[in-house]
């Protein structure tokens, strides 16, 4: 009996359509269109989780997870770079001590872009001021692109930047005073 084409309802409908008639003989259909179609999937999900495409998704990945939870956005941060797996000691330590930082800042205020430097086109220093009620806390990640792909290749905070900012502005160092 012959089929007759029918639209498919969904993506899923139209590729399990499409396998069944234009791929697969008949006596292999039932056996083999449900596996084939898991491999397809797990295929495409697979190429969607690993790697954000841009410094900028990964960053606002991490900052919208850590509006919810702090040490999953550092999880989430360290899980771009398959290396982190065999630094599970620091990694659970710069954990420890961002939670102790965070509960004794206060309330969050949300976050600001300071700079972004780029070193060839496959480094990028990202940092950030994650404003806190007591003081800013400064993010810095250090991005690496390998095979296309970028990852947080290194990731740290201090609370110095206040520190920085009033040596900055020393007298010695002041544009207008280089000159004299």
């Amino acid at each position: 009996m012959e089929q007759k084409f029918r639209p498919a309802q969904s993506p899923t409908r139209w590729l399990l359509l499409f396998l069944n008639n234009l791929i697969l003989p008949d006596f292999m259909r039932k056996q083999f269109t449900k596996p084939i179609f898991t491999g397809l999937l797990i295929v495409v999900c697979l190429t969607k989780s690993f790697g954000q495409s841009t410094t900028t998704e990964i960053t606002e990945k991490f900052f919208s997870i850590y509006t919810k939870d702090a040490i999953k956005a550092v999880d989430y941060a360290f899980s771009t770079n398959k290396w982190f797996d065999r630094q599970q000691d620091g990694v659970a330590n710069l954990k420890n001590k961002l939670k102790t930082t965070i509960d004794l800042c206060g309330e969050y205020y949300g976050y600001e872009l300071l700079s972004e430097k780029t070193a060839g086109p496959s480094i990028k220093v990202i940092t950030y001021i994650v404003k806190y009620d007591r003081e800013p806390i400064r993010f810095t990640f250090f991005m690496y692109k390998v095979k296309g792909i970028w990852r947080v290749n290194n990731f740290s905070y201090d609370e110095d930047i206040d520190k920085e900012l009033e040596e900055a502005a020393k007298a010695y160092r002041l544009q207008e005073n280089i000159n004299l």
